[in-house]
């Protein structure tokens, strides 16, 4: 058994390549009960090969993957964990009732406690109505839900999602997470596997994984600071025909386009009311407004400083 202060997902400095180079390189990550760990990374940045070492699946060359208290090999570990890989196997001509009675028997649940197992699946995820529907008639929302309720089947304590939400629209995947909220209130550790920045915001903590590497790690407020640098945003017709001009600006590091808007970072000690003067003098109706930067300004930001710098 492990130290009771020990994570209930713990990796610890692990490396893996296919043979054509590293896809990791000394990652490590420690994901406590009832905590959301977000895994952010764009495609291809080694997410799902770190679940995968993570329940089992795949051998590191280097470092240990823990859950549990237990090494990932040890006997009898399955139960406790739940892994949602892409594209999660549902069983398309099967009811939602039949797949989730099929993964009950799958886990050895006793028919008692699998009937009443699932009765409260179906009333958690609020498809009681549709418990004789078949999978493959589900929407893609539905569809992740019942993948979510197979994976809870056996009262899972650490889960592994790897992008479960992909494809699904937004308003499924708002119920997706207040469904995913409930469990991480029952005390289960959840590493959560996303390139969807506004989902990483969700999480109570967020590494960063690129190159192979977690670059950065913390709450998403911690991440979303950039030291020495300062968010602003500027609205009014005609911005984004100025973002050149506004790119000229003094003290302005950087500038992205935002739906009608622009945000713009500032280094510190740059002067706020120069650079107003300055923007009232390009356009008149244009209006800047100091903004608390949030995860996803921050990571592009910080891309767009490696593409520059050539790192």
């Amino acid at each position: 058994m492990g130290h009771p202060d020990e994570p209930l997902i713990l990796l610890s400095r692990i490396t893996f390549d296919y043979g054509s180079g590293p896809v990791l390189e000394g990652v490590g990550i420690g994901v406590a009960a009832g905590e959301i760990y977000g895994l952010l990374g764009a495609d291809g940045a080694g997410k799902s090969t770190l679940l995968r070492i993570a329940v089992g699946q795949l051998q590191p060359q280097a470092g240990e993957a823990r859950v549990l208290g237990r090494p990932v090999t040890a006997p009898g570990l399955a139960p406790g964990l739940a892994y949602m890989p892409q594209g999660f196997g549902l069983y398309p001509d099967l009811s939602v009732e039949e797949n989730l009675a099929f993964f009950a028997d799958l886990h050895g649940l006793a028919a008692d406690v699998a009937a009443t197992r699932i009765r409260d699946l179906l009333q958690r995820t609020g498809m009681q109505r549709f418990g004789r529907r078949r999978a493959g008639r589900l929407s893609g929302g539905m569809m992740q839900k019942l993948a979510l309720a197979c994976a809870l089947v056996s009262e899972p304590r650490a889960m592994f999602l790897d992008e479960p939400t992909t494809g699904v629209d937004p308003v499924s995947r708002r119920a997706f997470w207040q469904l995913l909220n409930g469990v991480r209130a029952e005390g289960v550790a959840i590493l959560y596997a996303t390139a969807n920045l506004d989902e990483a915001e969700r999480c109570d903590r967020v590494g960063l994984l690129e190159g192979g590497r977690i670059r950065r790690q913390g709450t998403p407020d911690q991440l979303a600071r950039v030291e020495g640098r300062r968010l602003f945003t500027v609205t009014g017709p005609g911005v984004r025909q100025a973002l050149a001009a506004l790119r000229r600006l003094p003290g302005v590091e950087w500038v992205f386009p935002r739906g009608r808007a622009a945000v713009l970072w500032l280094r510190d000690g740059s002067g706020t009311e120069a650079v107003r003067h300055r923007l009232q003098r390009i356009a008149p109706a244009l209006r800047l407004r100091e903004t608390v930067p949030g995860l996803q300004e921050t990571v592009l930001w910080e891309l767009a400083q490696r593409s520059r710098d050539g790192s």
